[in-house]
């Protein structure tokens, strides 16, 4: 049982202001079934479609199941899925038990399922049989005789591992007799990060904290239940889940999921799906982008595209804009999601230049070493606040002290500037400063000049130690298919754009792939580990 519980002083502030009301995502999707009972809720690359009234169905099946089986108010569910449709059903199953749910990408590993699901005491699995070249039946074997809590497990598709109950089984009984309506304030979601930390850190949010942020970006962005998201960042990470699976159903539209990423299959499946809108960091742009341009296909339902979790380069912004593509940027994180996003109204050069305005109810700035805000266009750690934000992280108070003060703020550990407008750009992390003999180096300023580059497809500059100087700058590049980058046209390609001699990275390392969260952002910690020891100016790991 989760026990994190708002401040008073939030539930007055965000009460009063009418921020925070006393409905249950339960609830809001109750409505959109009742509104939209024959309309597409989720369909998926599979071709399956359900309707808002085959997703109570189901999913009322399926809580009826868990039910039996000794789940209720407060337990946790965990959800270790690819985008399909069934994620939907678990996620209102869930809620209507008053479980929490709690999504977990495919990408994490058996020794990340385990930690997870003994660290939430999770009481029911649900898990794909198999999915690409992992069988998660041989997964929960593996890590059964560890776990502190025996699950119930749901087996979706067929692996080696005969255990659990088929999907299609557990949802073939009876339905649930009584829906528990949770109230507003109790947690709802439990959402794992890493960010720069070794072990995942779990996230809690309420009903009226994911609420809050689903519909203050659907009303800027004007979404409503004539809109069709396209969603193929992980609907088991939050980005996708939130932005994808919730705010979908709480406002009676359709998402159309894609499980494995290529340019031109979800080219092809927002075309046939007339997507209006989808979200994905840069290489998801990139591809689609890419994709466009060699087809010359157009999505001429596509209003938006936002775009998260890394640097968009303004050529790839420009390119987009020529295919009738708007891309705007976004910017968030699993305990403040999202907060700031650029507005309809902004112009197309704002999704390069800025990382987006505040959301409305949301305060962000920027704030010197002493926690004073800073004025306007100076270089300070972001923080935000607003009726959005998570309660704290799961059995970390040192930790939820450090992130989450006594007044609401959350310090993102971001470098930003935030301008008079409210325009927040974020410069990089605190730790991404490179400090090489005294010198501070922004991380953010040097990799977005290198992305220009015609070989580069993706960059990341860190810091690696030094005896001497404190800090050498290290860029880790992956190249575009069938180019390269040299050390010495790297530093000219940089010198030409003004870059001062001492930002220079002093080594450089060309690489297949960057590790990445799924949503996209680079592990900057893990490559900081692997290279910690480099020689040499150039290497190819």
């Amino acid at each position: 049982m989760i026990d994190l519980k708002p401040h008073p002083a939030a539930r007055e502030r965000y009460y009063q202001a009418g921020y925070w009301q006393h409905h249950s995502l339960a609830q809001r999707i109750a409505a959109s079934v009742d509104t939209y009972p024959d309309k597409t809720a989720v369909s998926d690359a599979s071709g399956h479609h359900i309707s808002y009234r085959e997703l109570d169905d189901q999913a009322s099946r399926l809580a009826a199941f868990w039910q039996a089986r000794g789940l209720g108010v407060g337990d946790v569910v965990t959800m270790h899925l690819p985008n399909w449709w069934q994620t939907a059903v678990v996620t209102l199953a869930a809620f209507k038990l008053g479980a929490v749910i709690n999504p977990l990408p495919p990408t994490y590993g058996w020794k990340d399922l385990a930690f997870i699901m003994n660290k939430s005491g999770s009481k029911a699995v649900v898990v794909a049989g198999h999915f690409r070249s992992v069988d998660y039946t041989e997964h929960l074997q593996r890590i059964a005789p560890e776990l502190q809590v025996q699950p119930s497990m749901v087996v979706i598709r067929s692996g080696q591992v005969t255990l659990g109950t088929p999907f299609d089984e557990a949802v073939s009984g009876p339905l649930l007799a009584q829906a528990h309506d949770a109230a507003a304030d109790d947690p709802a979601l439990l959402l794992f990060t890493s960010g720069s930390e070794s072990k995942p850190k779990g996230v809690v949010h309420t009903h009226n904290t994911a609420l809050y942020g689903e519909r203050a970006l659907s009303d800027t962005l004007a979404l409503d239940h004539r809109d069709v998201c396209f969603m193929a960042s992980p609907v088991t990470h939050t980005s996708g889940f939130m932005h994808g699976i919730l705010l979908t159903l709480m406002t009676g539209a359709t998402v159309s999921l894609l499980d494995i990423f290529k340019g031109d299959t979800a080219v092809d499946q927002m075309l046939a799906d007339r997507a209006t809108w989808t979200m994905g960091a840069t290489p998801f742009l990139s591809d689609v982008v890419d994709s466009l341009e060699r087809s010359g296909k157009r999505l001429p339902d596509l209003r938006y595209f936002l775009c998260g979790g890394a640097p968009i380069p303004e050529v790839l912004v420009r390119r987009a804009h020529q295919l009738g593509v708007r891309v705007m940027s976004i910017y968030g994180s699993t305990e403040s999601p999202p907060h700031t996003v650029t507005w309809p109204t902004d112009p197309i050069e704002a999704a390069w230049q800025f990382d987006g305005r505040a959301l409305p109810g949301v305060e962000v700035c920027a704030v010197d070493e002493d926690g004073k805000p800073l004025p306007p266009g100076q270089q300070g750690e972001q923080w935000s606040r607003g009726p959005h934000a998570f309660l704290g992280y799961l059995g970390e108070p040192e930790l939820t002290a450090k992130a989450l003060d006594a007044d609401g703020w959350y310090h993102s550990g971001d470098l930003a500037t935030v301008g008079a407008q409210g325009a927040v750009r974020i410069v990089g992390r605190i730790k991404d400063m490179i400090i090489r003999g005294g010198q501070n180096i922004s991380a953010r300023e040097v990799e977005d000049i290198l992305l220009e580059h015609p070989a580069c497809q993706s960059v990341a500059v860190i810091g690696l130690p030094d005896e001497r100087l404190g800090e050498l700058g290290c860029a880790v590049v992956v190249c575009q298919p069938g180019k390269t980058l040299g050390f010495e046209e790297m530093k000219q390609f940089l010198i030409e754009r003004g870059v001062a001699r001492f930002k220079l990275p002093e080594h450089l390392v060309l690489r297949d792939a960057l590790p990445a969260t799924p949503s996209g952002k680079v592990q900057k910690f893990k490559l900081r580990e692997e290279l910690k020891s480099l020689n040499g100016a150039t290497s190819h790991v």
